[in-house]
């Protein structure tokens, strides 16, 4: 019993990575004042989710986010089908899979390049867009990262970009993760 206590405690003193913030800065960020916000590549409220923090970040040190809707553009469709199946011997579950198929089709927005939409861009105003996505890296720790990049609309080029990748804790459910490591990004990379 007194062991079992002592691997207790010597686990809440176990520290975690600090969070590694990688930024650079291209064109001066000074003269963007409209944003477009690309969708994340997922049709799930965790990525609803961060391209809302994202806007609500922008929107809160004065810059426009335009909506979407206003851009001519073919959406792709994603249609994600999580199946479960599992086998019974002796009427005990032995064996459960779980697995997901995605379907896409249709170009998706971020994937059109900026060339192709300056044009309809400039005339809404817009100076910049903003791409943003997050990943779980599967290793001991595991990870998640967030990155995100800003460019703008008239030449494609870069006016900032930052990832931050940051160590899960054991009970981090995969929202907050990927908030944590999104807000860390916006942090490290917004003037």
């Amino acid at each position: 019993m007194r062991a079992l206590v002592l691997v207790a405690v010597a686990a809440c003193g176990v520290e975690h990575l600090p969070p590694v913030v990688l930024v650079r800065h291209g064109v001066s960020p000074a003269a963007i004042h409209r944003v477009v916000l690309l969708p994340s590549e997922c049709a799930s409220q965790i990525c609803k989710g961060l391209d809302a923090i994202v806007a609500s970040e922008l929107a809160f040190r004065g810059i426009d986010v335009v909506d979407l809707s206003r851009i001519a553009a073919v959406e792709r469709t994603r249609t994600e089908l999580e199946i479960t199946t599992s086998l019974t011997t002796n009427v005990r579950p032995t064996n459960t899979h779980d697995f997901r198929r995605i379907e896409v089709s249709g170009p998706l927005l971020s994937d059109v390049d900026v060339w192709s939409m300056r044009d309809q861009l400039a005339a809404m105003g817009v100076d910049a867009v903003v791409r943003v996505r997050t990943a779980t890296i599967q290793a001991k720790p595991q990870l998640e990262l967030g990155l995100i990049r800003v460019t703008r609309a008239s030449d494609a080029s870069l006016v900032w970009a930052s990832a931050c990748q940051v160590e899960l804790h054991a009970a981090t459910t995969p929202m907050r993760s990927a908030e944590t490591a999104l807000r860390c990004a916006l942090k490290g990379g917004l003037p």
